[in-house]
């Protein structure tokens, strides 16, 4: 008697991805339009590591488009609410699902922005970001000088906003 294989055990599919290796110091921001150039997918440098990032689900996606375009529709005019552009710092480049930047620093090839231009981030929390959201973007937002943060998740398929905001005193 054979039994028929269980989904659970078969093996995932794979495919092959070349990743530079990363010389000792890890990467840093500067080496981001070569690494786009390599890398077909989206990542981000984390601590000089590349580190590739999940496929957003359909739930993340229409929160992001929904607040992008809600903002929009109230930014002051020398803000510019943008959509999954880096943030440098240094060795890492958080992507935050929304930000507002300076309109200023934009310009039609920017895809990464200076922290100092950066005013609001978002992260739009999906199952396989909830460390990362609730725990490392926060600090590092913080401790990059962002004045707000917000971190949005999903609640029995409502949306509910935690907000961030720097300290004065930081």
């Amino acid at each position: 008697m054979t039994a028929a294989p269980h989904p659970g055990d078969q093996p995932f599919a794979t495919r092959l991805v070349s990743l530079p290796v990363p010389p000792p110091s890890g990467f840093t921001t500067a080496d981001l339009p070569q690494l786009m150039e390599i890398i077909g997918g989206r990542f981000e440098l984390r601590d000089g590591d590349i580190v590739m990032m999940a496929t957003p689900t359909h739930w993340h996606d229409e929160v992001a488009h929904y607040l992008r375009s809600a903002l929009r529709g109230v930014a002051p005019r020398e803000f510019v609410v943008a959509n999954e552009k880096g943030v440098d710092l240094g060795h890492s480049n958080p992507e935050p699902d929304v930000l507002a930047v300076s309109r200023e620093a934009v310009a039609s090839g920017s895809f990464i922005f200076a922290p100092t231009d950066v005013h609001l981030a978002i992260e739009v929390m999906s199952p396989g970001s909830k460390t990362k959201d609730r725990k490392l973007r926060p600090a590092q937002y913080a401790e990059a000088g962002i004045a707000c943060f917000w971190r949005v998740e999903n609640e029995d398929d409502a949306m509910v906003v935690y907000t961030f905001e720097l300290l004065p005193e930081g």
